[in-house]
């Protein structure tokens, strides 16, 4: 299973951004971000996207890390590796809709 806290950790140091500025976009403490980072709370899908959607960070990019999502005016249409995107976006929103479903059980 693809392990989004984990994915947005490295992205999130890999920006150079602190958890005081995760932190501070979310309205949280330091040590609430902290502890979900620590991994002593599971981090909610919903605060996932909040943190992406707050600090500019695709979810796309969070669920394919280490890879980066491509935007589609720089897909080149003879690309035969580009000719699957749709495919593998439309797994990509079905992994999300998996992993959502998966958050609230918990």
């Amino acid at each position: 299973m693809i392990d989004l806290q984990a994915n947005l950790k490295a992205i999130l140091k890999e920006r150079g951004i602190l958890q005081k500025n995760v932190a501070l976009a979310m309205g949280v403490t330091d040590s609430a971000v902290s502890n979900w980072f620590k991994r002593n709370d599971e981090m909610k899908f919903s605060t996932i996207t909040q943190i992406c959607e707050k600090l500019n960070i695709s979810i796309v990019d969070v669920v394919t890390y280490p890879k980066k999502y491509i935007p589609e005016e720089e897909i080149n249409p003879t690309c035969e590796e580009c000719k699957h995107k749709d495919e593998m976006i439309e797994n990509l929103s079905e992994l999300l809709r998996i992993y959502k479903k998966e958050s609230k059980k918990k």
